[in-house]
């Protein structure tokens, strides 16, 4: 894979698409393990590790799992070649990947993530990190809750953050009128991949879809020189235990 016409829209953009990322064997494979995993290992986590939401039917679905490395295949695949190899190639250095996370909007669920910055919780200095995000099941669109980002945000540094009452995205970015007009709606097919810097604003509507899920499979790399903050990671866990405790 030649990375430098993704490298150049990664740093002007904040953000870059990668069509057919995955092969069709290389999805079906991790498709197959994360619905093993959603059936075989998600029923006996904790809920600090798997969140839930209901739709209009009043149906329990997942929406979050965090740290999916406690399964062997996942834990595995964090050093997955193909994965590595891009998230080096766009970062420019050395990069290890943190536990992967699964994330699903189920059909009319009322689950929108509040726009934010990744930074907000990790904290890293310099900010040499890179978010990996595959759709693999159906296509995510507008209807079913795609991913929207503010091109070029990543350049404007750290901003705001507050209390948002939702499970997963504890914080909130300052996010007005301007943003909303410049941001990018970025839709998906089965196997192709967005990946975003740490600082780039984003956010994802719920999904309004009546019969389509949004989910997605997540990996997280952080770069060899950067170091994480203890204080950003605790304030926003402290965030993060009170969404838990009370909000949505």
């Amino acid at each position: 894979m030649d990375c430098l016409p993704y490298k150049v829209a990664y740093e002007r953009d904040g953000y870059v698409v990668v069509r057919d990322f995955l092969e069709r064997a290389e999805l079906a494979e991790l498709r197959f393990h994360i619905h093993r995993f959603l059936d075989d290992v998600v029923p006996a986590l904790p809920d600090t590790q798997v969140f839930h939401v209901r739709g209009r039917n009043g149906a329990r679905r997942v929406r979050m799992v965090l740290r999916m490395n406690c399964d062997t295949y996942f834990e595995n695949y964090r050093s997955h070649p193909k994965w590595t190899s891009l998230a080096q190639a766009l970062l420019g250095e050395p990069a290890t990947a943190e536990p992967p996370i699964y994330l699903d909007k189920p059909p009319a669920a009322d689950s929108p993530t509040p726009p934010h910055q990744d930074n907000c919780s990790l904290g890293l200095d310099p900010p040499s990190g890179v978010e990996m995000l595959l759709a693999t099941d159906e296509r995510i669109d507008e209807d079913n809750g795609c991913l929207r980002y503010v091109p070029g945000s990543h350049r404007w540094g750290m901003r705001r953050h507050t209390y948002s009452g939702v499970r997963g995205f504890a914080v909130a970015a300052d996010f007005g009128p301007a943003d909303e007009e410049r941001e990018v709606p970025v839709e998906l097919d089965p196997g192709d991949l967005v990946c975003h810097h740490p600082l780039t604003v984003h956010r994802a509507p719920a999904n309004r879809s009546e019969h389509r899920a949004r989910a997605a499979f997540a990996m997280w790399f952080q770069g060899t020189s950067a170091c994480r903050d203890p204080a950003v990671s605790e304030s926003y866990n402290r965030h993060a235990r009170r969404a838990q405790a009370t909000g949505r």
